[in-house]
């Protein structure tokens, strides 16, 4: 299982699943494979990172695109699938990114906008998703 974690700073949700996306297709893209399956619990983000028409979520659209558009010139048999699974179902799959992502710990001084900031200067790692 591939695990990733990079500094969010402070977001809002759309904006972190999003990012998540993003970061995973990068990554997914940057082996040798030819198949990618991302599994989410946000279908209606996926739908914004895939969504050519100008919304709030574009410049993550347009990431996403141009690291696809090359993945799929690599060959016709190149595909992505996006796979629904609902965080109540209780996958187990979900369940290690879930304890993975909220038992990570960012340790937050005496005030905490001003530690999240130097935090992220200094790219430490923050939680997203897997």
């Amino acid at each position: 299982m591939l695990s990733l974690k990079a500094p969010a700073s402070r977001t809002t949700p759309p904006d972190t699943e999003l990012f998540t996306i993003r970061l995973k297709v990068s990554k997914a893209t940057s082996i040798d494979i030819n198949c990618i399956i991302l599994i989410t619990d946000s279908l209606d983000s996926v739908r914004k990172a895939v969504n050519l028409s100008v919304h709030s979520g574009q410049a993550y659209f347009l990431a996403i695109y141009s690291v696809l558009r090359s993945f799929f010139s690599s060959g016709l048999s190149y595909k992505i699938q996006f796979w629904n699974c609902p965080s109540k179902a209780k996958w187990f799959l979900y369940q290690i990114v879930y304890i993975d992502v909220t038992n990570t710990r960012v340790a937050a001084g005496r005030h905490l906008v001003i530690s999240i900031d130097s935090l992220c200067s200094k790219n430490v790692l923050l939680c997203l998703d897997v």
